[in-house]
């Protein structure tokens, strides 16, 4: 949905104070990716940030488009995460 050359984003602020070390590193590599070597070869494992094309903008905090939300909600849901959410219209 677009608004005189705005586009609809969803602000996602989280928290991963009171979950364990092995949940954050789980959810983070769910959320951002990673990429692992295996007998001389790499692999890249992408996550939800760029398989939706959404963007990390700092520490804790995504900007998400709207149709891609649904998706990320479930992520944060399923990990019992902590969020913040604001409705954003941006450029």
């Amino acid at each position: 949905m677009e608004k005189e050359g705005f586009r609809h984003y969803m602000l996602i602020f989280y928290s991963l104070r009171y979950i364990p070390q092995k949940d954050k590193v789980k959810f983070l590599r769910e959320l951002q990716g990673y990429s692992e070597r295996k007998y001389g070869k790499e692999y890249f494992h992408s996550g939800l940030i760029h398989k939706f094309k959404a963007e990390k903008l700092g520490s804790n905090v995504i900007l998400v488009p709207i149709n891609n939300f649904a998706e990320f909600q479930k992520l944060f849901s399923k990990n019992n995460i902590g969020v913040r959410i604001k409705e954003v219209w941006a450029k």
